[in-house]
């Protein structure tokens, strides 16, 4: 009987729209940003060096690491003036972050009040750190709420969401919580995806949350099915926590018939960004945090579609303080402006991981996946596939196939991956079960090599 009464409890207070339900704190992030999102370029840049200097001065104070740090280099945090000067502090990285952890953690806030995060290791190094739990959490859904709105999400409204990412519903496969449908992503074979579009079109959602490796599965299926799908409330579907590719955002617009769009944002809440209204351009969020873009070189990126990687400052987190953070994640930079009047910083598109690159058989040289271009002549055979590096010049290709892939589809995709990568061989695996990670996000690539001396 308690058990059914909390369950109740919960299902009202879900019911709630996020305005008053989410505390004091929520709130007052959230009218800040609908404010701030207008501000111009210089008010962003003047927000963001007063923001750099309380961190500063918080970390050089309270977490040893920083002392350290700055005490190695005679600086004071007074000495940090300008953007320029924020380089005299060292690249932060996760291996760094292992092995100093308790010194990466500030001593005048109560571990009572901590959160233990640990990263999902996609690059490979599994990472721990500390946060506020409670604040937080109410930060990060006043931005995440921002960015949504954008879109067409009302906080103050009720929003029915289809959640189809790494929950792990109550019966195994789906459950109902309060106003959301959970779908689970570890559960999306050919037995259940006609079970699962029902679910989704009796529901009627106004917006579908989403894995973008997950949702696309659904939407092949039902392209591939000639299904038509009877959504009335949908506005958009919301894509994150994985690189989102052309060919997927084409493929889940023309099965749900609805704008996607994607967020990009990591586990250490250091850096955020999403599209808007009127663009697909990436907008970094200046009030969240401050980013770098660095080349090969270990210089800022100032060229048009030039790819550097992400080293981020985060301002909400004060517990671990991330201070020019190497995130791992590529992106192509952009000088444009959004017609949407916002004077974020742009990016063009999000590459991808460092991990997400292959190693030649000469070891010189890292190259991206271009996904499934060596297996465009085949895909109506294939339910879904995975590379996996091991070994320097040698790729593993696993590919769960339907019944009438043949020897001369695989004949194929060897000659057609020759031609993209001659310097990898490849070999491939014919394997029912691919590789997710325990949030059930998927990897196009599982690389066991490290990589970083080969790129940035």
């Amino acid at each position: 009987m308690l058990k059914f009464i909390e369950k109740q409890a919960r299902y009202i207070y879900k019911g709630i729209p996020d305005y008053i339900r989410c505390s004091k704190v929520y709130r007052d992030e959230y009218n800040f940003l609908k404010h701030s999102q207008w501000w111009t370029k210089d008010k962003q840049d003047e927000y963001q060096m007063l923001q750099i200097s309380k961190l500063l001065v918080h970390a050089y104070e309270n977490v040893s690491y920083y002392t350290r740090v700055f005490d190695e280099r005679g600086l004071k945090p007074k000495d940090i003036q300008n953007f320029n000067d924020l380089k005299q502090l060292p690249i932060l990285t996760k291996e760094i972050i292992q092995n100093n952890l308790d010194d990466l953690t500030a001593k005048n806030i109560k571990r009572s009040k901590l959160e233990y995060i640990t990263t999902g290791g996609t690059t490979g190094l599994p990472m721990g750190f500390y946060r506020d739990k409670k604040l937080d959490k109410a930060k990060e859904w006043a931005f995440i709420s921002n960015l949504w709105d954008r879109v067409g999400y009302n906080v103050k409204k009720i929003n029915r969401n289809v959640i189809l990412r790494g929950n792990i519903p109550e019966n195994g496969l789906y459950e109902y919580k309060g106003r959301d449908l959970i779908l689970s992503s570890f559960q999306i074979t050919k037995e259940n995806l006609d079970h699962y579009i029902e679910l989704i079109e009796d529901f009627n959602p106004d917006f579908i949350q989403a894995y973008p490796s997950s949702i696309h599965l659904v939407a092949k299926y039902i392209l591939r099915n000639n299904m038509k799908i009877k959504l009335c409330a949908l506005k958009c579907i919301l894509c994150s926590s994985e690189n989102l590719y052309d060919n997927q955002r084409m493929d889940i617009m023309q099965a749900f018939g609805a704008r996607v769009v994607s967020f990009y944002g990591h586990t250490e809440h250091a850096c955020l960004a999403g599209e808007c209204e009127k663009s697909s351009y990436f907008h970094l969020q200046s009030e969240y945090g401050y980013t770098e873009i660095i080349n090969a070189f270990g210089q800022e990126v100032h060229v048009e579609d030039e790819v550097g990687e992400m080293v981020v400052t985060g301002f909400n987190n004060y517990v671990t303080p991330f201070i020019r953070y190497k995130t791992g994640d590529l992106v192509v930079n952009t000088n444009k402006k959004c017609e949407c009047g916002r004077s974020y910083k742009l990016i063009k598109k999000i590459e991808g991981r460092v991990q997400d690159y292959f190693i030649d058989k000469n070891n010189e040289s890292a190259t991206f996946i271009y996904q499934d271009v060596p297996l465009w002549h085949v895909m109506d055979k294939i339910n879904e596939y995975q590379y996996e590096q091991n070994e320097i010049g040698k790729v593993i290709l696993k590919i769960n196939a339907k019944d009438d892939f043949n020897d001369e589809d695989k004949r194929k995709i060897v000659k057609e991956f020759s031609r993209y990568y001659p310097k990898i061989e490849i070999k491939i695996d014919f394997n029912k079960e691919i590789y997710r990670t325990k949030r059930g996000k998927f990897k196009f690539l599982i690389q066991n090599l490290n990589i970083t001396k080969n790129l940035i």
